[in-house]
């Protein structure tokens, strides 16, 4: 079985040097547009551009990716008001999609995720606090979006006070990554910039708490003993 896994980790690392190569020739060989003229192309679309961006990301965010792919690009193309509120939108769609299926459909994903320490941490942080957990983990970086959305969508919170705890403790971060993106890069209001960092540092040290329980759960996860030959 570990070679089984070692042999599908090297097939995977050598898929994403293959695929980085492809990206940096095509980047150097390629005429490519710059940043300025593809946020006017996709803001000349307008709300298609919305709408398109919306199902994109709920539909990425249903799979282990890093959400702050989509945030930053949100930033990027929309500036940091729409961006903040697309990105918002998009991640209250994604916990309700995900909620939706996983307690109707379930699935081998979510099996799997089981397996994991943090995963069954994370259950355990929702049936001891609710939605008080989903709040105050959603403002904590470290823990990933769709993990959090499976162990919710198995667990008994109910669905609109799990997507108001995602929407509110999701807003100090999202915000201050998608106002980071706009000043870096498209020289937006510096102010806005050092509120919402500044915001994003309070909702962390506010959750602290939170992440100090997951991480006590976590430290005493029975380790799986392994049959014997």
């Amino acid at each position: 079985m570990r070679q089984d896994m070692t042999r599908n980790q090297r097939l995977s690392l050598i898929g994403l040097v293959f695929l980085a190569l492809v990206v940096v020739v095509a980047t150097i060989l390629l005429p490519t547009p710059g940043l300025d003229t593809v946020r006017n192309s996709v803001r000349g679309t307008g709300t298609l551009a919305w709408g398109t961006f919306l199902v994109l990301m709920v539909g990425a965010t249903q799979l282990p990716v890093p959400r702050t792919v989509w945030t930053v690009s949100a930033g990027l193309l929309f500036g940091p008001v729409v961006g903040s509120l697309l990105a918002l939108t998009g991640m209250a769609a994604s916990v309700t999609l995900s909620l939706v299926l996983l307690r109707w459909i379930g699935g081998p994903a979510v099996r799997r995720a089981e397996r994991s320490p943090r995963f069954r941490s994370l259950q355990a942080a929702l049936e001891d606090r609710g939605w008080v957990a989903v709040l105050g983990l959603r403002m904590i970086p470290v823990v990933p979006f769709s993990l959090l959305n499976y162990a919710c969508g198995l667990s008994r919170i109910p669905l609109l006070p799990c997507v108001l705890a995602t929407v509110v403790g999701s807003t100090p971060l999202t915000v201050a990554v998608v106002a980071s993106s706009d000043v870096l890069v498209n020289g937006g209001e510096p102010w806005f910039l050092a509120v919402s960092a500044a915001l994003a540092a309070t909702g962390v040290l506010l959750t602290a708490g939170e992440w100090r329980r997951v991480r006590a759960r976590l430290s005493v996860e029975p380790t799986p003993v392994k049959p014997s030959p």
